[in-house]
């Protein structure tokens, strides 16, 4: 069977996700244990040894199962063949003999060890736990173990795993202090596929017509201070909020006025089936806005164009933040923004996170028919 080429792989596909949390998980694991800074600052030194490992373990992923030009040290190789392994089938390898024997305090083995051996949390959304949270608990077993560097080894493994959707966000947000997330997403996908300068995320999403939509956004029904809107308000009209939690592909051009920590930045997909740690993240985004909105900003709240996926997170805010109750405020949210239940996982998981099975959203949230779009939103095969 002949390779599969590199520039095959779709963002939408969860191997790009768990590529991105393999980046972004050795900076994020040093942010959730509070290391030094230098040692977050170390990762965009191109010499570094763990974030070249990382890449390593990226290179041409979807083209072949090998590593193409492996380390030479076995134990460096048995690490980055885990990684590679992992990110690309959602799996970790059964065995890692060349890990398994290591000194305790050896980073690459303390790695695989709280990697498979940190107990995986429960699934149960309504009751507050979720099973992609084992990447924070294997960072901490880690650390406990064998201190920073086995903490920021296991967070690219763990990363590579759970994948960017399965990043704490109030983590996200201490390690963007320091380091771009988007250069770092760049770094993963480009390792993956090759360079595409006129692609994302080296080139802005969707900023040609038709897919470009004119600027929206309106007060959340329950906190005029959160406007939610789309990703053209973010770009044209920066003075309007202080902070802004995107729900959708986002580039650096998108909103250069902000500060990088108060710019939260969240891997969600408006396709069903194609969000890996949905309750999660559904979870997370809303306690990004809260946590803003706690700090006194106000908040631009938004994906591409601020009908499906915005609707949704804003009403895990108002029931998790405000006390509002679930159901009739994800129907009044999607009323507001004039929205639609195209991807209705979006809607379920909500709901499900409030304890509430909601296998019909459109016939229980809306009796007498879904109400219409705004006129200008496109077709659902168009997302951003």
């Amino acid at each position: 069977m002949s390779a599969v080429p590199a520039t095959a792989l779709d963002f939408h596909d969860p191997a790009a996700d768990r590529s991105i949390g393999a980046m972004l998980g050795a900076p994020v694991a040093a942010a959730l244990i509070g290391a030094p800074t230098s040692l977050t600052l170390g990762f965009t030194d191109p010499s570094a040894r763990l974030p070249l490992l990382v890449r390593t373990a990226l290179s041409e992923l979807t083209a072949t199962a090998r590593i193409p030009v492996p380390p030479q040290d076995p134990a460096e190789q048995a690490w980055v063949q885990v990684l590679r392994s992992t990110a690309r089938t959602g799996t970790p390898p059964g065995r890692a003999p060349d890990l398994e024997h290591t000194p305790a305090d050896d980073p690459l083995g303390a790695s695989w060890r709280a990697l498979t051996r940190t107990p995986r949390p429960a699934d149960d959304p309504a009751g507050g736990s979720f099973a992609c949270a084992h990447l924070v608990d294997a960072v901490w077993s880690a650390y406990t173990a064998a201190g920073d560097a086995a903490a920021m080894y296991t967070g690219a493994l763990a990363g590579a795993l759970w994948g960017a959707s399965a990043v704490p966000l109030h983590a996200l947000r201490r390690m963007s202090e320091t380091l771009d997330p988007h250069a770092l997403t760049t770094a993963a996908l480009t390792a993956v596929r090759g360079a595409h300068p006129t692609a994302w995320p080296e080139h802005p999403v969707l900023v040609q017509e038709p897919r470009r939509l004119p600027p929206f956004a309106v007060p959340h029904p329950l906190d005029p201070q959160v406007l939610l809107g789309n990703l053209d308000h973010l770009r044209h009209h920066p003075g309007s909020v202080d902070a802004a939690v995107s729900l959708c592909r986002t580039h650096p051009q998108d909103a250069p006025h902000l500060p990088a920590s108060d710019w939260v930045r969240v891997w969600m997909h408006d396709r069903p089936t194609a969000n890996a740690n949905l309750h999660f993240t559904l979870d997370e985004a809303a306690a990004a806005v809260a946590a803003l909105r706690a700090e006194g900003k106000r908040v631009l709240l938004h994906c591409w164009a601020g009908a499906s996926r915005t609707p949704a997170v804003a009403t895990r805010y108002a029931v998790a933040a405000l006390g509002a109750a679930p159901l009739p405020t994800l129907a009044a949210m999607i009323r507001t923004v004039g929205g639609h239940l195209d991807n209705p996982a979006l809607s379920q998981a909500v709901a499900q996170l409030s304890g509430v099975h909601l296998p019909d959203p459109a016939r229980r949230l809306f009796p007498d028919g879904v109400p219409p779009r705004r006129p200008e939103l496109p077709e659902p095969h168009i997302t951003g």
